[in-house]
């Protein structure tokens, strides 16, 4: 396999529109051309399309991607459906297609890009947990209300048992 690259316009957390053909385009308010490769991995596409929108600030994102895969021809009109790009085979193909088609249709890609929030069990469950305990927190402040204030009481003084 040669080495292929090719300018991809690259839109960023846009949405899909589809004509009465069921023809698929692409609208942002952002997007970017970008160079990609076909030996790029579908990891460092993903990270290459962030760094191109989002800059580096400590959080974690996540990257869906697609594109506008060229589906029919008539003489006047060229109809796209919209594919994922999941794994590295995908990327190899997209931009073998982009590089055989390049003449006539330009490679679009779409990237949503979202804040990571992580979801796994644990979390969940210390989510919970500490929803747990601040409830318990306050019916504990209330308990320690009540056993702190001072308490002025007579204590009767028995007699002793004569045996």
């Amino acid at each position: 396999m040669c080495f292929q690259t090719i300018i991809a316009l690259v839109h960023y957390n846009g949405r899909v529109v589809n004509d009465e053909l069921l023809s698929s385009r692409f609208v942002s308010e952002v997007s970017r051309y970008l160079e990609v490769n076909n030996f790029m991995e579908v990891k460092a596409l993903k990270q290459t399309i962030l760094n191109l929108f989002i800059a580096s600030n400590g959080k974690s994102y996540t990257v869906d991607l697609c594109y506008r895969c060229p589906a029919k021809t008539n003489e006047l009109k060229i109809s796209y459906r919209t594919v994922m790009i999941e794994d590295d085979d995908d990327v190899k193909f997209v931009i073998g297609y982009a590089k055989k088609y390049e003449p006539h249709v330009q490679l679009e890609v779409m990237a949503f890009i979202r804040e990571y929030i992580e979801t796994s069990t644990d979390v969940i469950w210390d989510h919970l947990e500490k929803q747990l305990s601040d409830s318990l927190n306050i019916d504990q402040k209330r308990v320690l209300l009540y056993q702190t204030k001072p308490v002025h009481q007579c204590i009767p003084v028995l007699p002793a048992r004569n045996s």
